[in-house]
């Protein structure tokens, strides 16, 4: 007799199934989120409206750093602002309850504009999460989430928590990393 030692097609189903559903859960655990708590000296908002005006691109304390320009912190971007950021202002114009237009305006020129997508919730506009996934069944995956939130304080500044978290595995092992940064913005006029 020839038996075959191959695994019946119910056994593989079994074992897809299983594993689509590790790769579900680990997709599910890395979508983290950013955390809404009450600041210190935070304005209380009511209409996005509250955002608009011109700030400065630079980020106070962090004069000479293109990576920490709001323009970067707004278009989820991680490279360097190639503009001559520190001259730069960005306008943010309301559009909707859940737009807002920012304009890179730099020697009274509009460079470029884009529009954030988010919603009000407890002061803060959180934006769209910007997420990717790359899944390669059995072998390889990554999950990536790119998320900002702004906020204003008491003395107009626009204050950005950017959240960034990277989570995959190869085979069964697995490694992230999260992190989370915070820039404070000048605002120049309304």
């Amino acid at each position: 007799m020839n038996r075959s030692r191959t695994p019946t097609i119910g056994n593989r189903a079994l074992l897809l199934r299983g594993l689509v559903c590790l790769s579900l859960g680990i997709l599910l655990y890395s979508c983290s989120s950013l955390k809404q708590s009450a600041q210190t000296g935070m304005v209380q908002i009511g209409d996005v409206q509250t955002f608009d005006g011109i700030y400065k691109n630079a980020s106070e304390g962090n004069s000479g750093i293109e990576l920490r320009s709001l323009w970067n912190q707004l278009a989820l971007h991680d490279d360097l602002d190639t503009v001559d950021f520190e001259r730069a202002t960005i306008e943010l114009h309301t559009l909707g309850k859940k737009e807002i237009k920012a304009t890179r305006i730099q020697d009274g020129v509009e460079m470029k504009s884009l529009v954030l997508h988010g919603k009000l919730k407890d002061n803060y506009f959180v934006s769209k999460p910007k997420r990717s996934v790359v899944p390669i069944p059995f072998i390889y995956g990554q999950v990536k989430n790119n998320q900002f939130q702004i906020w204003l304080d008491k003395e107009g500044r626009l204050h950005v928590d950017r959240l960034y978290n990277r989570w995959g595995w190869v085979f069964v092992f697995l490694a992230g990393t999260d992190n989370t940064s915070s820039y404070v913005y000048d605002r120049l006029k309304d």
